[in-house]
């Protein structure tokens, strides 16, 4: 790839076809010979290494691999033999945005020479030493102002309005939107790429206009009175670990590909380690069919649903 190129964790993979085969999670970047060679991309089995020359596009919102099926033929990525990386190692080429991708490279010594693969792990636990104390320096002095602000940070600074109409979504087909947002944290806003689940219902007599964990009393006030019948939107971050869940829509199903937990529509788990249903975010649906919605985090590994962010 000749020019720059922005990569986003998290953004759907298709193959040629047009067909989802998973997400993007990783790079992997051969530092011997300086350039990025493959990518990962979580399918329902796991994480796959693709190479490089397979994408055929990559915008901010789809990543088009010149692959046929499914990813079922590629290799296994093994994390226990790869390495991180810091960012100032990555390519001129590919820039990697705030927030994003874990950029590895081969743990493979015979490579590098073991005197010379000793020295660069000196030099990376140094640097990180020194990098981490100027951190903590530069901290000292608005530690102060970051809490304050935080305690006075409002949610509705979160409401972010989406590019879509209601009208525009099929009827009972979650379809993955990801859209640009700023993540808020006290005095800090850091632009962020986010995805969220739509589901269009025909109203409240749709049997899953209603989420399960507004069935089951999990929902905060607010998430109660920013529900809507004709739409529910759903986290795509699995409660049992923090995975992606994936809409099989032959099944008419999600199912994370990490610990196969499986869910319903409406988020009602069905199967799987999940200690509980798919997270409900708040909407509001305007006259005009706009859709806005509230970005939030919740605690995962428990029954309960905690809010973090």
């Amino acid at each position: 790839m000749r020019q720059e190129v922005v990569f986003r964790m998290g953004i759907p993979v298709q193959n040629a076809s047009g067909h989802p085969v998973g997400t993007l999670e990783k790079l992997v970047f051969l530092e011997t010979e300086k350039k990025i060679s493959e990518i990962v991309v979580r399918d329902l089995s796991g994480l796959k290494r693709v190479p490089l020359q397979w994408v055929r596009e990559l915008t901010e919102h789809v990543l088009v691999l010149d692959h046929p099926g499914n990813l079922d033929d590629l290799p296994v990525f093994d994390i226990s033999q790869f390495e991180e990386v810091p960012i100032w190692f990555y390519p001129p080429d590919c820039r990697i945005e705030v927030g994003s991708l874990l950029t590895l490279k081969p743990c493979d010594e015979r490579l590098l020479g073991e005197s010379e693969a000793m020295s660069r792990r000196d030099f990376m636990a140094k640097s990180t030493a020194l990098v981490a104390t100027l951190i903590g320096i530069s901290l000292v002095i608005p530690i102060g102002g970051y809490v304050l602000a935080a305690a006075r940070t409002k949610l509705s600074d979160h409401w972010v309005t989406l590019p879509v109409k209601l009208e525009q979504l099929p009827m009972d087909e979650p379809v993955s939107h990801t859209f640009n947002a700023v993540s808020v944290s006290g005095w800090m806003r850091v632009p962020v790429v986010r995805t969220v689940w739509l589901i269009r219902h025909s109203g409240a007599e749709d049997p899953f206009s209603s989420s399960e964990d507004q069935i089951l009393g999990l929902d905060s006030p607010l998430e109660k009175s920013r529900s809507n019948p004709y739409l529910t939107v759903l986290s795509p971050i699995c409660p049992h670990l923090g995975c992606s869940p994936q809409w099989f829509s032959g099944k008419k199903l999600f199912i994370c590909p990490c610990h196969h937990s499986i869910y319903e529509m409406n988020g009602k788990r069905i199967g799987g380690p999940a200690p509980r249903p798919m997270d409900q975010l708040p909407v509001l649906v305007g006259k005009d069919g706009s859709i806005s919605i509230l970005y939030e985090e919740f605690q995962v590994g428990i029954p309960q649903k905690i809010r973090l962010s």
